[in-house]
């Protein structure tokens, strides 16, 4: 007798969300999680042994994109405990001379915000968020389908903005093309507003390099909702997709690791765990784990085609040699940020936003070091930290706060190794952080630091990338991860694949397993 009609294969954001659509549809479903505890890469740790009441999330912290989405309405969550706290301005720019750049919801507000610094450059900005959210709009709209078999209502959505903005249709296209940099030199002069912009891009390889441009699209989300932060730290979306699963029928386990994908006939049909259990699928299966791990690593070897499996070993994640870092840091009472409170003309609390931190020079300085396998320099730091606790004090003890510093520029590999190099890496994180955040080092209780090697280690994640497939316009819609795999449906009957390495990509948005899921039903 067969277990289940549906396995998924990790219980990261996305699986879960594929899993609440499958058992929508009628179908028995199970999730297998090869960690101890839920969530992949939206998950929230307490590893921090001198300070084992702070909460950390080592990964993601934010939700960008969660509203643009599906899911975010359909799944109705805040019914299965997910409770969000509303952040406007959600983000904030912060420039080593002590000024800043809100971004809120409201453009205007943003305009406004540059205007301290250049009327010119106010204006180009007003120009720039309104281009950029319509083509936040259509690549939106386009992302909630298959790329390869879109439907036809969806593209007729899409087709419509697009004659609606005809106008602007061919700046808007330039984003697509342009680099991060030329999209700046084409619009701003002012060196904070600059420095704000290459900082605010969030581009994982260099901002000179073409068509990083796209990676603006967060900004032009960020002005149509506000940015909201679940309570309990970013566990608390999967854990509420976990909680709507069962009470709808589903199941989720953890601690079952796939080891192999079992086939009948050529056709996927269940899977072995590495204790040696076999759970069997009537239906299909759908892996949520990076798509080199599914066909090369869960695959029997030899099940794919050469030429199928010449693409998946071609798949590029390890982005240009560029990694990533990750420093959670806990300290005995609450930081300040007085240096850039001071020079702000608001009553906005800079506490409760996420914070950006760079320079043009700086971060190209950093991007160069990083593919070469050197450390970046005190200062010169890519940084997207939050002080987790102040927007929500249940992710340390009263009184004490949390930070969150993602790098998001470091060495892929060190020349010298990680094991050798992340605590000097780690502390100079720290060191910098220090100069934005008072009272961090002498506060300090104790900190996790994470190379892009251990989160590979810890999620499961080939080369610890955290989008799973290289975010570049050459893995984007029908091209992501590779041509022939990006319509979810594998060249294996019965098998599915979803995740951040597939269309939309990466980032907290359920897109991913909100079109896979849907794929997986017409197909069945």
């Amino acid at each position: 007798m067969l277990d289940q009609d549906v396995l998924v294969i990790g219980a990261g954001h996305n699986g879960l969300v594929a899993a609440n659509y499958l058992v929508d549809a009628g179908l028995k479903v199970q999730v297998l999680e090869a960690c101890d505890q839920i969530g992949g890469l939206t998950a929230t740790r307490y590893p921090i042994q001198s300070a084992p009441k702070h909460a950390t999330n080592p990964y993601s912290v934010d939700a960008f994109f969660w509203d643009s989405f599906p899911p975010s309405k359909e799944l109705e969550l805040h019914r299965y405990g997910l409770v969000r706290v509303p952040i406007d301005p959600g983000h904030v720019y912060l420039h080593p001379s002590g000024a800043s750049i809100a971004y809120w919801k409201d453009a205007a507000k943003t305009v406004a915000e540059i205007r301290r610094y250049s009327e010119d450059d106010a204006r180009a900005y007003a120009r720039f968020a309104d281009v950029l959210g319509k083509l936040s709009d259509i690549f939106l709209t386009l992302a909630r389908t298959s790329p390869v078999r879109p439907e036809p209502r969806v593209l007729w959505q899409a087709a419509k903005l697009a004659i609606r903005n005809r106008r602007d249709l061919k700046e808007i296209g330039s984003f697509l093309a342009l680099s991060v940099t030329e999209i700046i030199d084409e619009r701003f002069k002012h060196p904070i507003v600059r420095d704000a912009m290459h900082a605010t891009a969030g581009a994982t390889i260099p901002n000179n390099a073409s068509s990083t441009g796209i990676c603006f699209l967060w900004l032009g989300t960020m002005h149509r909702h506000i940015s909201s932060r679940p309570i309990g730290g970013v566990q608390a979306i999967p854990d509420s997709l976990a909680m709507r699963l069962k009470a709808k029928g589903g199941e989720v386990r953890t601690n079952a690791k796939v080891a192999e994908i079992l086939l009948e006939k050529g056709k996927a049909c269940g899977v072995r765990l590495e204790s040696g259990e076999t759970i069997m699928a009537s239906t299909g299966i759908l892996a949520s784990c990076d798509p080199v791990t599914t066909l090369s690593k869960l695959l029997p070897e030899g099940t794919l085609s050469p030429e199928i499996q010449s693409k998946v070993d071609s798949i590029p994640q390890e982005n240009l040699g560029i990694g990533q870092m990750k420093v959670d840091v806990a300290v005995s009472g609450r930081l300040t940020m007085d240096k850039h409170q001071k020079d702000r003309r608001d009553d906005v609390d800079l506490r409760m936003p996420s914070h950006m931190i760079g320079t043009e020079a700086g971060m190209a300085r950093t991007f160069a070091r990083a593919q070469a396998g050197l450390l970046p320099l005190h200062g010169e730091f890519s940084l997207w930290p939050v002080i987790t606790t102040a927007a929500d004090p249940s992710q340390g003890p009263e009184g004490q706060d949390s930070l969150y510093i993602y790098s998001a520029v470091a060495p892929l590999s060190p020349v010298a190794g990680w094991e050798a190099s992340l605590q000097e890496a780690g502390q100079t994180i720290v060191d910098t952080a220090n100069e934005y955040y008072g009272g961090l080092i002498d506060l300090e209780i104790g900190r996790s630091v994470l190379s892009n090697e251990d989160i590979g280690r810890m999620a499961n994640v080939s080369a610890g990338n955290i989008t799973h497939v290289d975010m570049t316009l050459s893995r984007t819609g029908p091209l992501r991860p590779a041509i022939g795999l990006s319509d979810y449906k594998t060249p294996v009957e019965g098998l599915f694949i979803t995740g951040a390495g597939t269309h939309p990509g990466g980032g907290i948005t359920g897109g991913p397993g909100y079109v896979s899921a849907k794929r997986m039903l017409k197909s069945i």
